[in-house]
């Protein structure tokens, strides 16, 4: 399968003024991002992630390595242009404006025109579910409608690729569930996603594939399934004595979280069922459920990027 977008030996470098120390944001990225699929870029704040999003744009230059996009080399071309949609971290746009004439607009930037501009706001207003507030003006958005509007921009052009920056920060938990089923809509109907984000569930629930990036440099990748290995047991219980729970942790099955009278209890990956169960049942612990538990991307992000910082502190 080929790659949308092919990074190889990726660097960038900002130079320093005044004799200061240079400051390497990105250190020879090997990225691939195959079609129709959503991925997860992520990664702590001045990892690399927007430096790398720039450099795809075309906004800044590499300082070494290559970026093919769509099979190209030259992705300052209008062809691969016109086939990328970009949605930044809070973007903005005039509150004068409504939502239709900011599609005009993008669209017009696109070289589109009359009857095939319309046809093209209509479809893309359509898909982001925003034909009720088309003709409202901006300042009468919510921060959800001003996201998807956003959104629609991205679309004007009827890209292939779709970059967004934190497309649900912000958002309510119901905007966050609308835009997460429109952003799977799209990857679903042959529409290729790279976000990059800091909510890690919501990447989580429909990414395909995943990088994690520190100090500019990837140090996880691949797909979900392969990522997320770790798997263990939880174990809810009643009413659990503090000492009780201060025995088992000696054991290694540590308590996750308590209210309400409850507890949860993660069972370390090695330990069976049946020895995690007698242990509880030898304290009289009072069991509610036990159900099987896979790392969460939340989990696997901190583990990667925890073990990046050792091995940083070691180094030096």
């Amino acid at each position: 399968m080929s790659a949308v977008i092919q990074t190889t030996k990726l660097s960038k470098v900002y130079e320093s003024a005044w004799g200061g120390q240079d400051v390497h944001a990105l250190k020879e990225l090997d990225l691939t991002v195959l079609p129709g699929e959503i991925f997860a870029y992520l990664g702590p704040n001045g990892s690399g992630k927007t430096t790398t999003i720039k450099m795809l744009l075309g906004l800044i230059f590499p300082s070494s390595g290559e970026i093919e996009i769509l099979g190209s080399k030259d992705i300052s071309s209008s062809k691969v242009k016109r086939n990328i949609g970009y949605l930044p971290e809070g973007a903005y746009y005039p509150d004068f404006l409504r939502g239709e004439e900011i599609l005009r607009y993008y669209g017009k930037l696109y070289g589109l025109r009359g009857a095939d501009l319309e046809r093209r706001i209509d479809q893309v207003i359509e898909t982001v579910g925003m034909t009720h507030a088309r003709s409202r003006l901006l300042r009468g958005y919510s921060k959800g409608m001003r996201q998807r509007i956003g959104l629609a921009q991205a679309l004007i052009s009827d890209p292939q690729i779709l970059i967004l920056d934190e497309p649900t920060t912000g958002l309510d938990p119901i905007a966050r569930k609308e835009i997460r089923d429109i952003l799977a809509h799209l990857r679903d109907n042959g529409k290729t996603l790279l976000i990059s984000s800091h909510e890690l569930l919501e990447v989580e629930l429909i990414s395909n594939r995943v990088g994690i990036l520190y100090q500019g440099v990837l140090q996880a990748f691949g797909d979900m399934d392969s990522l997320l290995t770790n798997r263990d047991i939880s174990i809810n219980v009643s009413n659990p004595p503090a000492a009780a729970l201060a025995i088992l942790e000696e054991k290694g099955i540590r308590k996750e979280d308590e209210a309400g009278g409850s507890a949860k209890l993660r069972v370390p990956e090695g330990m069976s069922v049946y020895d995690a169960l007698e242990l509880c049942k030898s304290q009289s612990i009072q069991l509610v459920s036990v159900a099987p538990r896979r790392e969460t991307l939340e989990e696997l992000f901190v583990r990667t990027v925890g073990a990046a910082e050792a091995k940083e502190k070691v180094a030096q």
